[in-house]
């Protein structure tokens, strides 16, 4: 056997990956896969905080459009002679202020709150045709026309008190409370007015810590345009009031990740009054909206 074969032939001469190759490619292994690691938790981070983000966003849009829907209703179908009477509060489109939380707050409360600096305020509006918590508001007026279910036309032939809705927030949740008057029988159309109301109450979203309510007054000698905003406590006169501009500074019930809290809790703007936030482990935000009441706007004309 020659030389050259036996060369070729030994084990101990043939090549492969050295010791320094190995620890080399491990690095590099592992440096990508750390790479690849941070990648994927950044990304899982970062979508946390958006489906965080989303979280308030839908529950701020959706109260936000349910309260818009229902506000709007102020006064449709009150008549001025109602609305001046001072001796009858309950048929006027706004119902009384209230100096006690817990009583403006109660089941069937009709009343009006402002929580100044440190709590909700409550919003509350009558009118009797229109939306509401539950059903839609058809409330009897005397000389009305209206429809039977069988498509006749008919005119009520009595007056009943208006219904009243509120918003108000009771352990963090956004309620909607409907009072109504009236009953009715769809087939005749006969209604019945009620002294005691039925009430509705429905939880539209959770995750509510505040909500502000202030009153567009129309001081103009040209009406129809809010010339100043009040809190309910410094408004005088009721039947000035044209708009209605509210906020509602809503907290995610998911945590957000470590990585994007703050290191300390801040201050928040709700309708130029500052608030702290509440802690740094969820996401807070705040969102309003203005809204002119078109049934009591005094240079439009009552539906």
């Amino acid at each position: 056997m020659s030389t050259t074969n036996m060369t070729r032939n030994n084990p101990f001469n043939q090549s492969g990956f050295s010791l320094l190759s190995l620890m080399i490619a491990m690095a590099i292994g592992i440096f990508l896969i750390g790479a690849v690691m941070k990648i994927y938790l950044d990304s899982k981070q970062s979508f946390n905080a958006r489906n965080v983000v989303a979280e308030v966003s839908e529950n701020q849009r959706f109260a936000l459009d349910d309260m818009r829907r229902i506000l709007v209703m102020a006064g449709r179908d009150i008549r001025e002679i109602e609305e001046n009477d001072a001796n009858n509060s309950n048929f006027h489109t706004f119902p009384d202020v209230s100096t006690n939380a817990t009583t403006a707050a109660a089941n069937g409360a009709e009343a009006i709150f402002d929580g100044g600096s440190n709590a909700s305020d409550i919003v509350a509006v009558r009118y009797r045709a229109g939306p509401s918590c539950g059903a839609y508001q058809n409330v009897p007026v005397e000389g009305k026309a209206q429809t039977r279910s069988n498509g006749t036309p008919y005119r009520d032939n009595k007056t009943c008190r208006p219904t009243t809705t509120t918003f108000k927030v009771i352990d963090n949740e956004l309620v909607c409370e409907s009072n109504r008057y009236y009953t009715r029988t769809a087939a005749t159309g006969e209604t019945t007015c009620l002294t005691a109301p039925s009430t509705v109450r429905t939880v539209l979203v959770s995750g509510v810590e505040l909500m502000k309510v202030l009153y567009g007054v129309d001081d103009n000698v040209e009406p129809g345009y809010a010339s100043r905003y009040l809190t309910a406590s410094e408004i005088t006169d009721w039947r000035r009031v044209v708009t209605l501009r509210f906020a509602l500074l809503m907290g995610s019930e998911s945590d957000l990740p470590r990585s994007m809290r703050k290191h300390t809790a801040g201050t928040i703007d709700i309708l130029g009054m500052e608030y702290n936030e509440p802690d740094t482990e969820h996401l807070y935000r705040v969102a309003s909206a203005t809204l002119s009441l078109r049934n009591f706007n005094t240079i439009v004309q009552r539906q």
